[in-house]
């Protein structure tokens, strides 16, 4: 088994890609989120391959953006599972991708390499696109009063390094 993602997390991610004009882009996800269940769980594949998807009709920037929004509109989900600090949710990511996806490939889970008062260095050989996973943890951050005053992204090999310094 290749993953599977809880529904309510799919839809919140995918159903914050489709706007208006990426509706008319995406009328089959658009349908098939219409038809998702919160409590069901879903194939990480697809919820990979959409975001995919997504990622290359909008861009880098735009991506970003919908994952820092997102981070911003759902981190309530995460902090009512437990993960109500900046401490426990950035402390082990690998926690927080277990409970969002389940049977998820050791490589995919989101790693901390570190978590200090002012930054977090996190590493994943994720199939999303780094530019949404980027934007999710400032959106993250944000949520939690902290501003990103510095964000790297590195790939090597497989791996994505993501880097944030915050006040």
């Amino acid at each position: 088994m290749a993953g599977q993602i809880l529904g309510i997390h799919f839809k919140a991610t995918i159903g914050s890609m489709l706007g208006t004009t990426t509706t008319l882009l995406f009328p089959q996800h658009r349908k098939r989120i219409d038809e998702m269940r919160d409590d069901v769980w879903y194939e990480w594949d697809e919820y990979v391959r959409m975001a995919g998807d997504f990622h290359a009709k909008l861009g880098d920037g735009t991506i970003s953006a919908i994952g820092q929004s997102l981070g911003l509109n759902t981190v309530s989900l995460l902090t009512s599972a437990g993960f109500e600090t900046l401490e426990k949710l950035f402390g082990d990511c690998n926690a927080m991708s277990r409970h969002t996806v389940r049977g998820l490939p050791d490589a995919e889970s989101i790693r901390t390499v570190r978590l200090s008062r002012d930054s977090v260095v996190l590493e994943s050989d994720t199939r999303l696109p780094p530019p949404l996973l980027a934007g999710l943890f400032r959106g993250f951050l944000l949520s939690f009063g902290k501003v990103v005053t510095s964000e790297k992204v590195e790939r090597k090999g497989n791996t994505v390094r993501f880097s944030l310094d915050f006040v």
